[in-house]
């Protein structure tokens, strides 16, 4: 008889936390590449077991996230744990504010996706062409250090970044992570299948989760830590634009912040107009709101009223749509379309009588598809296209047919036989 013990089984793969020790360095392009080879960026494939692969990316996504909070704070900007004035030995999350918030009359708050680490845009520029700064809130902030508050106030703007992605706690690492990243937190092997929620060990209270973290920025942090005068220029990136949505669209918080918005901005947003109730809140976003949705057009072409454009299969959001020049990735609307998104908010706040103009969208008609277009598309956004045997297909269809008539009459075919035709 043999026994197995615990310690018989594989280790769970480590990787060391910094980029140097992942074999990473930044060049003077300020992008991430191979000490091995740096024609190379980020490898996530380095194994075939996936497990191994996700624990590099764990590792490497720490590494990276904390060159951005360091180059965040030599921008100025102070690092801010909630719930306020909690222990860094219980749980808790960051957020960056500026300092003396209380001082400032405009304060931009940005609110990420909630899949992204703070202070992350998109982890496809920080980590790959283009660099970290062009890829995180380091450039957001620097372009926004430049701005004036208002036309009586040349200081620039207070910030808030909000933390929408990291609202799971690990207690081992002290530390807010991604829901995501809980997956691949260290295991006592190999084998082992991951670790169980626990709430009063992972949740952080008042910001377990996205919706509730909105709802603590600007209950708590705004409301206790910000001049009652300040105007608030919002930004909400992907699914964070719904969610911003709802929440002003809700009567208590629109009494209270309805009064101070200055302007909302919606980089990818989906929620149509009619899910909201509030008459005031839709008649701000049809006056003072806009959206920037994913489209290969220049950059600022307008694409929808806030009535929608059925010619481009937009629905009614509400509010005057535009286009971001980013033909595929929503997560990258504000690293490409960043100067005309804060310029716009920067025209808003030095008018405060702004209302959205009419808009007249254009034509854009589809390209036709070539075969040369056909060729330049990466393999991962082609359909995919298989091959079934005759046999097995008709097999198949036979068995469809069968769970169907058994859930139209509750009685199973007596037989397997069909006639062919039937098939």
């Amino acid at each position: 008889m043999f026994r197995r013990l615990w310690s018989g089984l594989p280790k769970d793969a480590s990787f060391p936390s910094d980029l140097k020790g992942l074999g990473y360095f930044i060049n003077d392009q300020d992008e991430i590449r191979s000490i091995e080879d740096p024609d190379n960026y980020f490898k996530f494939f380095i194994d075939k077991n996936p497990r191994i692969c996700a624990r590099q990316r764990f590792a490497f996504n720490h590494a990276l996230e904390s060159v951005i909070h360091e180059r965040l704070e030599k921008e100025g900007l102070q690092k801010l744990f909630l719930p306020l004035g909690t222990s860094t030995t219980e749980p808790h999350m960051p957020i960056f504010i500026t300092p003396n918030l209380d001082t400032k009359s405009r304060i931009v708050v940005i609110f990420g996706e909630p899949t992204q680490e703070l202070g992350l845009v998109a982890g496809r520029v920080a980590n790959g062409a283009g660099g970290i700064n062009e890829g995180s809130m380091v450039s957001v902030v620097r372009a926004l250090a430049s701005q004036r508050s208002s036309p009586d106030d040349g200081s620039p703007p207070g910030i808030v970044l909000a933390n929408m992605g990291q609202t799971y706690f690990w207690p081992q690492g002290k530390r807010a992570i991604t829901v995501l990243a809980s997956s691949f937190l260290p295991l006592p092997s190999l084998l082992h299948k991951g670790v169980r929620h626990v709430p009063a060990l992972n949740d952080i209270p008042g910001n377990e989760d996205p919706v509730k973290h909105v709802k603590y920025i600007f209950g708590e942090v705004l409301r206790s830590m910000a001049n009652d005068k300040a105007l608030l220029d919002v930004i909400a990136l992907g699914d964070s634009c719904e969610i911003v949505e709802k929440f002003l669209d809700g009567q208590e918080a629109w009494d209270t912040w309805g009064k101070r918005l200055n302007s909302l901005t919606l980089l990818g947003p989906v929620f149509e107009a009619e899910g909201l109730t509030n008459a005031q809140f839709k008649d701000f976003m049809a006056k003072r709101a806009r959206g920037y949705l994913v489209c290969p057009e220049p950059l600022g072409t307008p694409l929808a009223p806030p009535e929608g454009n059925s010619e481009l299969s937009i629905p009614a959001l509400g509010f005057p749509c535009f286009s971001s020049s980013e033909p595929m990735y929503a997560e990258t609307i504000l690293i490409r379309a960043r100067s005309h998104i804060l310029s716009h908010i920067q025209d808003v706040a030095m008018d405060l009588g702004h209302e959205n103009p009419a808009i007249t969208p254009i034509d854009c008609p589809p390209p036709a598809m070539t075969e040369q277009h056909w060729d330049d598309l990466p393999e991962e956004h082609k359909p995919e296209v298989t091959k079934l045997d005759q046999a097995e297909f008709k097999a198949q269809v036979k068995q469809a047919k069968r769970w169907r008539k058994f859930q139209e009459t509750g009685t199973a075919p007596e037989t397997d036989s069909e006639s062919e035709s039937e098939v």
